[in-house]
C-alpha cells in the first residue's frame, strides 16, 4: 500500500449508509457505481470535484480486498443491508486492511490511546503525529505535505472514527468504550484468517491490536465462543491456532441468519 489523502473524502461524507451502499452495490454487479456517483449525481455531493474525491476514496479504500477470500466474506454481508450486522467494525477493520494511513493512525495513535486508558484524543495530537511520521518515513515524507493538507486530515480521521461509534464528542473526541460482540469476534477471526491464510498463531498477528483487546482477554473470548461451533481452535496458552468451518460468502447467514 501507498500513503494517501482518502481520508480527507472519507472524513467528509455526512451519511455513513452512501459506503455501506456503495458495496452493496458493488457485490450486486449494479449499474456502474462511478456514473451513479460522478455523473447522475445520485447521492447528491455538491460538487463534481467532491463527487471524484469520494469516488476514488471508495475505489481504493473501500472496494479493494486481499484475495477472494476476503472479498467473499464481505459480500457476505453487504450483498443486502440489514440492520444488526456490525457494519462499523467491519468498515473500520476494510480501512484498516486497505489504507496505510488509517492503518497507522489507527494503531499508532487512536488505539495506543485506547489502550494505555486514555479518555480523550484531540485532533492536534492527531496532526502532531503526522508531523513525526513525516519525519521518520520516507515514504510519507516524499510525500512533502503541508501543515494545510494535514490538518483537515487529522480532523477527518477523528470524524471517521465518530461515524464508527468509537469516539464521541465534537472538538476532543472521548474514546467509547468498545464493546465487541461475539458475532463480531467472530468475523475478526474470518477476516483474519482470510487476509493472513499463513498464519498459524493468531497471537503474533500484527492485527491482533485492531480487536480491542489484550491477547490474553482474546484468547479467552476465542475460547469461549468457539464453543458456538463457529469455527474450531487450538490453544497451547502461547499458540492460537484458528481452523474456520463455515464458507466466507455464507458467514452472515450462519451468524446473522440473513441471506
Amino acid at each position: 500500500m501507498n500513503y494517501n489523502g482518502d481520508i480527507n473524502s472519507l472524513g467528509g461524507i455526512q451519511d455513513y449508509h452512501l459506503i455501506y451502499e456503495a458495496l452493496r452495490s458493488y457485490f450486486n454487479g449494479g449499474t456502474n457505481f462511478k456514473e451513479r456517483l460522478v455523473e447522475n449525481n445520485e447521492y447528491a455531493i455538491r460538487t463534481a470535484e467532491g463527487r471524484g474525491r469520494f469516488y476514488r476514496g471508495i475505489k481504493s479504500s473501500v472496494l479493494t480486498f486481499k484475495n477472494d477470500e476476503h472479498k467473499d466474506l464481505y459480500s457476505s454481508f453487504f450483498h443486502q443491508l440489514n440492520e444488526g450486522i456490525p457494519y462499523n467494525f467491519l468498515l473500520f477493520w476494510l480501512l484498516s486492511q486497505n489504507n496505510l494511513l488509517f492503518e497507522k493512525l489507527s494503531r499508532d495513535v487512536y488505539l495506543k490511546y485506547y489502550f494505555n486508558g486514555k479518555v480523550s484524543i484531540t485532533g492536534d495530537e492527531v496532526f502532531a503525529y503526522l508531523q513525526h511520521l513525516q519525519e521518520t518515513d520516507k515514504s510519507f515524507g516524499d510525500l512533502k505535505w503541508t501543515r494545510k493538507t494535514m490538518v483537515p486530515i487529522a480532523s477527518k480521521y477523528l470524524t471517521i472514527l465518530r461515524k464508527l461509534d468509537l469516539v464521541e464528542g465534537k472538538q476532543k473526541k472521548h474514546l467509547k468504550n468498545v464493546q465487541v460482540s461475539d458475532h463480531a469476534l467472530a468475523i475478526y477471526l474470518y477476516i483474519i484468517k482470510a487476509c493472513y491464510p499463513e498464519l498459524s498463531n493468531i497471537l503474533k498477528s500484527d492485527f491482533l491490536i485492531f480487536s480491542f483487546m489484550t491477547p490474553e482477554r482474546f484468547s479467552e473470548r476465542v475460547k469461549k465462543i468457539a464453543q458456538k461451533g463457529w469455527f474450531e481452535m487450538t490453544y497451547t496458552g502461547t499458540i492460537l491456532n484458528i481452523e474456520t468451518i463455515i464458507n466466507n460468502n455464507q458467514l452472515a447467514y450462519v451468524l446473522f441468519g440473513r441471506p
